[in-house]
């Protein structure tokens, strides 16, 4: 049996759909923003009571905010807080029903400019934006709690998804609206910054075959595509997709950390067939 806590976002909405063509309805339990149609709060121990208990073998954690703050302290210490209780609940919960494994779904967000490339899962942390904070710290107490349990966890730090129904505060979804809208210049920013993407099926194939096999009692993956891309790449990509082109101004600012991924550890784990980028981002252009 498998339950996941956080199904109602995009990536735990569609490993939800994943999970029951993979091992059916009966399998799979989740908990989203509502729960038997009542909009419910994950840091509060009453929604717990209520949950079905059995022996699962995998939980999948995807639940808590996933705002970036950099400057706003007070708002940047609630986010982490109130993530970090989430987690801490949700550990309580797994072991009250011996779990097999947790997935822990961290982010990209806990590497800063401070790492160097490409990003390795040995490397030191120090996050320096809220949600960085929140799943670095996640990863650190899922580490020590279940240090003298049976339970294994499986961190997933996720580089940027893509798709149909992606996240609409996402770069390549707002760059998307952009080239549909009516301006005929458009504004861009670092154009040399390299960003990597990940399209839903490959994330989800790689934890649905996670799922199926034996992990080690603690360990981290990064999970990302094979390629990143330079921003003016991309946007080149979306202006080639217009009927008439759009004028291009490329301007520069701090929010220019580059995204290159050593994925040598998941690949050794698993098979992994990534879908063509370029064929990928037009379908989802279309799309949105």
């Amino acid at each position: 049996m498998f339950f996941i806590f956080g199904s109602s976002g995009f990536i735990g909405s569609k490993l939800k759909e994943r999970l029951i063509e993979k091992f059916g309805s009966k399998e799979v339990f989740f908990v989203g923003r509502k729960y038997k149609n009542k909009t419910i709060d994950l840091g509060k121990n009453k929604i717990f009571e209520d949950l079905p208990r059995f022996k699962y073998k995998n939980i999948y954690i995807l639940a808590g905010k996933s705002d970036f703050i950099f400057s706003n302290r007070i708002a940047e210490k609630n986010q982490v807080n109130k993530n970090v209780k989430i987690v801490k609940k949700i550990i309580k919960f797994c072991k009250n029903c011996k779990v097999e494994r947790v997935f822990f779904f961290s982010s990209s967000a806990i590497y800063s400019i401070k790492n160097k490339l490409p990003y390795r899962e040995n490397q030191t942390i120090n996050p320096n934006n809220s949600l960085g904070k929140s799943k670095y710290r996640s990863e650190k107490i899922l580490k020590k709690l279940f240090n003298k349990s049976n339970t294994k966890v499986v961190i997933l730090r996720i580089f940027t998804v893509y798709g149909n129904n992606m996240r609409k505060t996402q770069f390549l979804h707002q760059a998307i609206k952009k080239f549909k809208s009516n301006k005929r210049i458009l504004t861009f920013w670092n154009k040399d910054t390299l960003r990597n993407f990940i399209h839903i099926d490959d994330l989800l194939n790689i934890v649905v075959k996670l799922s199926k096999i034996n992990t080690p009692k603690y360990t981290v993956y990064n999970i990302a595509s094979n390629k990143s891309y330079k921003i003016k790449t991309i946007v080149k990509y979306l202006n080639n997709f217009q009927i008439k082109k759009k004028k291009i101004v490329y301007k520069d600012n701090k929010n220019n950390l580059d995204h290159v991924v050593d994925i040598s550890k998941i690949k050794k784990k698993i098979s992994i067939n990534f879908k063509n980028f370029k064929r990928e981002l037009f379908k989802t252009y279309e799309e949105i």
